[in-house]
């Protein structure tokens, strides 16, 4: 193995082969090698997007994303202006990767494949001969750089960190960031796992796991505006799952760890309002049907019969017409605003990205180098960034690994 390199990147995932495919593109006379801890890189890849990956999304801008204080941090928008999803697109289309946009502003390979990422941006670094030097853990980093790896020694020009965070230990994680950088003058904010399954106190019945329905899903909160967001909403034997429930987990992971126990409000019928819901159910008490089945067509039919059980006092076999207008109410309740305490989230195997990482005061935004060690340069996860689900740290991992490799090379040039 090479123990001097012009770069050397901590990382083979997302941000960490897009650095390196940039830096060489940038400047092909610079030697820059991968290191990854783990025996392949890009493991995270694979089980992005329930193995699609979603590549980016057209929306991206800091309203998406999120600090660990969970504030908006302005930091994120310098990359993401000097690399825009249409310019990171068009990056992949030259690689040989196309895609396509679907709902809300989600781009996916073109052959729904999240192997096919991967694959392009292994084969590019192979082709560049950038080496990907896999079960090399970096232990230790000292300015100059002089990098202490679980394969020797090694020594750099430049460092970019893009070792991502501690989030699903089974692919791959960086636990130790913090630690290695500590000598160098750099702190981690508190992490926390983020866009995973909340827990709540309630106790499901068995009935409704693995039940889904489109609804919304709201944190309320007595001290801050309430948060919504809709889509499919999954029962799971400890609470919530789905892509709005991974959209307040963030959120619902920082308030309890600050010991609240927010409330969550479901609603299971979001395009009818709560009198239209009240009509419906007060003609489907007239129909001859029996209690189990006067909610069929409209709820799933085991979500329906636990509702009533819970809202009324009738055996489900009685007629549909044994409901009181007071258990129409309380039904109605139930179902446009069932009431849930959110106790907590998944653990880190759950979870599909960490909030938190390297405080951002410590690292130029327009260059993404750090503040107390010239030359050393940060990208992606690793970072205090937390993107909302949907692509958004996809699109902040290729725009910031983007923008830390233009800055290393020009780094390098001035330093020769």
């Amino acid at each position: 193995m090479n123990t001097h390199y012009d770069l050397v990147i901590i990382g083979g995932g997302a941000a960490g082969m897009m650095a390196a495919l940039q830096a060489k593109r940038t400047a092909p006379e610079f030697n820059t090698a991968i290191l990854e801890k783990e025996p392949r890189p890009g493991r995270k890849l694979l089980a992005t997007g329930n193995g699609r990956c979603n590549i980016a999304n057209r929306y991206a801008a800091k309203e998406h994303y999120f600090n660990a204080a969970g504030r908006c941090p302005a930091f994120v928008q310098p990359a993401l202006n000097a690399y825009p999803v249409p310019v990171i697109l068009a990056r992949f289309a030259e690689l040989g990767l196309l895609t396509k946009e679907e709902d809300d502003g989600k781009y996916y390979p073109l052959g729904d494949q999240a192997a096919a990422v991967l694959d392009t941006l292994r084969l590019h670094c192979a082709a560049c001969d950038i080496p990907i030097i896999t079960e090399c853990a970096a232990d230790s980093i000292t300015p100059g750089f002089t990098l202490d790896t679980s394969q020797g020694r090694l020594h750099a020009g430049a460092v970019i960190l893009a070792m991502g965070g501690v989030a699903s230990p089974q692919l791959g994680t960086s636990e130790g960031f913090a630690g290695m950088l500590r000598p160098l003058g750099h702190r981690a904010t508190d992490i926390y796992p983020a866009l995973t399954q909340i827990k709540t106190a309630e106790p499901l019945p068995k009935a409704v796991q693995g039940v889904k329905f489109k609804g919304s899903v709201t944190l309320a909160a007595d001290d801050a505006p309430p948060m919504t967001d809709s889509g499919e909403v999954l029962f799971t034997a400890t609470g919530i799952s789905g892509p709005p429930v991974f959209q307040l987990s963030r959120e619902v992971s920082r308030r309890c760890r600050a010991g609240a126990q927010p409330t969550l409000l479901l609603d299971m019928l979001p395009r009818i309002s709560r009198t239209e819901l009240l009509a419906e159910l007060a003609r489907r008490r007239t129909l001859p049907f029996a209690l189990a089945d006067c909610l069929s067509g409209l709820l799933n039919k085991r979500l329906g019969q636990v509702l009533l059980r819970q809202t009324t006092p009738h055996k489900l076999d009685a007629p549909a017409a044994a409901l009181t207008d007071g258990d129409l109410h309380r039904l109605a309740d139930a179902i446009k605003a069932q009431r849930l305490t959110a106790q907590g989230v998944a653990g880190w195997r759950s979870a599909q990205v960490m909030a938190g990482g390297l405080e951002l005061k410590d690292f130029d935004s327009h260059t993404l180098q750090s503040r107390r060690c010239p030359g050393l340069f940060a990208a992606g996860e690793v970072l205090d960034i937390c993107g909302d689900c949907g692509g958004y740290n996809l699109t902040w991992a290729w725009s910031s690994a983007c923008l830390a490799a233009d800055s290393a090379v020009r780094f390098l040039r001035r330093t020769r």
